[in-house]
């Protein structure tokens, strides 16, 4: 037997003892997955998480990476600027019902007749007047037609009447210096200068320039209810969209050609069901109210087929 000095036992003893306590030590120490994620002491390496459950994959649908659009359907109708606010609400109401997209493009029926007349898009024609209707009508573009609303003309004044107008005869006097008009290709200011003739007055108005003329019967409108006329001749149902002006005098049918407004199928239209199926709602029952409500009175005449 061998027998070693006691300071080397010693020293090799010690260094028993260190290396038995450093893997001590390394048995203890918390492991580290590759995600970064720390297993607990002693509890060796971090598990991997479950796959998701069926249900919660359900919850999450998988969308394609391109999926095609889908088209939205449209039509247009071209209305007299006198039937918006009423036709707005109905196209809205007819589009929620059928899933189409109802465009009005309201405007003077003359302007509206000569964008159909030079191939602008449109499906129907609410012409405030059979003349503009019956151009489109010569030229081809109309698949169907009814006589389908009417309207009075009325002499109004800005809210206050401080030139005093209470009748057509009025206007000659020397406090009114401007007379709104629409202009005289527009329906309503044609009727206006037959009812202004009739009454002998129209020369008059013309000689002394009180005429002012606006693009449709909405701007004619809107200058008297800026003040900018002191008087002006619309339709009944204008006024509700003017706060500030009052009917002072309602003419006579009898002294201007018969208010008709004509609606028209396009023959563009004609082609399209949803087309066909809002000509044939504005005429139905269930648009009746609204343009009674308006002020409109139907004239309820048979479409009148090309």
């Amino acid at each position: 037997m061998i027998r070693l000095p006691l300071s080397r036992s010693v020293r090799l003893l010690g260094a028993c003892l260190a290396s038995l306590g450093c893997l001590l030590a390394s048995c203890e120490k918390p492991s580290t997955s590759p995600g970064g994620a720390q297993a607990a002491p002693g509890s060796g390496t971090a598990s991997a998480p479950a796959p998701p459950s069926p249900a919660s994959a359900a919850a999450t649908p998988t969308v394609p990476a391109s999926s095609p659009e889908v088209a939205i359907r449209e039509l247009t109708i071209s209305a007299a600027a006198s039937t918006r606010d009423v036709l707005e609400p109905l196209a809205a109401e007819f589009s929620r019902e059928h899933a189409v997209k109802v465009k009005v493009n309201a405007g003077p029926s003359s302007g509206l007749a000569t964008q159909i007349l030079q191939g602008a898009p449109a499906d129907l024609f609410l012409s405030a007047n059979r003349d503009w209707a019956n151009r489109v009508d010569k030229e081809g573009h109309a698949q169907a037609r009814t006589d389908f609303l009417t309207n009075a003309l009325v002499l109004v004044v800005p809210k206050g009447n401080r030139a005093e107008v209470h009748a057509p005869k009025d206007l000659l006097s020397d406090k009114v210096q401007r007379v709104a008009l629409a202009g005289e290709t527009v329906p309503a200011g044609q009727y206006a200068d037959q009812a202004l003739k009739k009454l002998e007055l129209f020369d008059s108005l013309i000689e002394s320039k009180k005429i002012v003329r606006g693009q449709d019967v909405r701007t004619t409108l809107s200058h008297v209810d800026r003040g900018e006329a002191d008087a002006g001749i619309v339709y009944s149902t204008d006024l509700a969209a003017a706060p500030n002006v009052e009917e002072v005098f309602r003419f006579d049918p009898a002294s201007h050609d018969e208010i008709v407004y004509v609606l028209v199928l396009l023959k563009g239209g004609a082609a399209k069901p949803d087309a066909k199926a809002f000509f044939e709602f504005l005429q139905s029952p269930a648009a009746a109210p609204a343009f009674e409500k308006a002020g409109f009175q139907r004239l309820n005449r048979e479409p009148q087929p090309n």
